[in-house]
């Protein structure tokens, strides 16, 4: 069985993304700062300034291998990375500005198409090329202007674009891969439950999605973390060791957070993140103790971790979207 498609064009899109955030980000150094530079009075993570992996410590990084760490302790570096990301926001990338116009060209199309039918329907207008030209391309301005950070969320919450920091299980599965083996089953803890930071469930694990909007800048929302944690578990007679599933399972909004606005703050802070900066969306994905799941091993590279999947009838997504 071929590890599926669109596990394959997720991994695929990952990694050549890699590159361009690469070559957008620039060297912010902690030993640039001087002795006596002010510190968050609790740890902060570090951010890899290559490819935007989020770290409990500094080593080499383990999704790209280098060392370019932003240790986010430092509130001078952390203003640094925050007032960057702010100029990055001004420039949309040329891809999803284009997705956006096409959005806007197919439903201002279809808007216009149907408002010109009706006034022919009601005697008003001759159903002909004027009317159906002059119709549509106002309706596709206004659907551009009007709709196009709706649009633009709509895009992200599809999973086109890679968030801007995160943290999961490495490494990826390989393009190439196979199922090469899976269990079904209720996955029985070794080790103490997690709470699910936004809902505060209790857990064998869980996936954060954060979706992020400045008010007047030209993205649409972005993706600006995402990140796994997973307790030690067995099922069907394997072993899974923490923090070694990559979990397959559909992001859902989390409306009511169980986090106090100080506790949201704070978390945001240790990923270099603000609250006051604009309006972040809070979405999660969590294993339920007690239920059914399966997971499967892929068969490419050596030492990938499982992907855990919901075994009713919920569609699976991608190993990284």
């Amino acid at each position: 069985m071929v590890w599926g498609g669109a596990t394959v064009d997720a991994i695929a899109r990952l990694k050549r993304e890699q590159a361009v955030i690469a070559s957008k980000r620039s060297s912010i150094r902690p030993h640039q700062l001087g002795a006596g530079s002010p510190k968050e009075s609790f740890d902060c993570m570090f951010l890899c300034d290559v490819c935007g992996y989020l770290c409990d410590t500094d080593p080499a990084c383990p999704s790209c291998g280098r060392t370019a760490w932003i240790d986010l302790d430092y509130w001078h570096v952390a203003e640094a990375l925050r007032e960057r990301e702010e100029e990055e926001r001004r420039h949309p990338p040329d891809r999803l500005k284009w997705q956006v116009r096409l959005a806007s060209v197919a439903a201002g199309a279809a808007i216009g198409i149907g408002c010109a039918g009706g006034l022919a329907l009601a005697g008003l207008v001759a159903l002909g090329w004027p009317s159906l030209l002059g119709l549509g391309g106002g309706a596709t301005a206004l659907a551009h202007r009007l709709g196009r950070r709706r649009i633009g969320r709509a895009l992200m919450l599809r999973g086109s674009s890679r968030p801007t920091r995160w943290h999961m299980p490495l490494p990826l599965v390989a393009a190439e891969a196979v199922v090469a083996a899976r269990a079904v089953g209720q996955p029985q803890p070794r080790g103490p439950l997690l709470a699910a930071p936004f809902s505060g469930r209790p857990c064998l694990g869980y996936e954060l999605g954060v979706l992020f909007d400045a008010p007047g800048d030209a993205w649409p929302p972005i993706w600006v973390l995402r990140e796994m944690r997973s307790s030690a578990f067995d099922i069907d007679g394997r072993h899974v060791e923490a923090d070694a599933v990559t979990l397959g399972l559909p992001l859902t909004a989390v409306t009511r957070p169980a986090m106090t606005e100080s506790a949201r703050q704070r978390f945001l802070r240790q990923r270099g993140l603000f609250l006051a900066d604009g309006q972040f969306e809070l979405f999660e994905a969590i294993v339920e103790p007690g239920a059914a799941y399966e997971v499967q091993w892929p068969s490419a590279p050596a030492g990938v971790p499982p992907v855990i999947h919901a075994t009713t009838g919920v569609a699976p997504r991608g190993a990284y979207r």
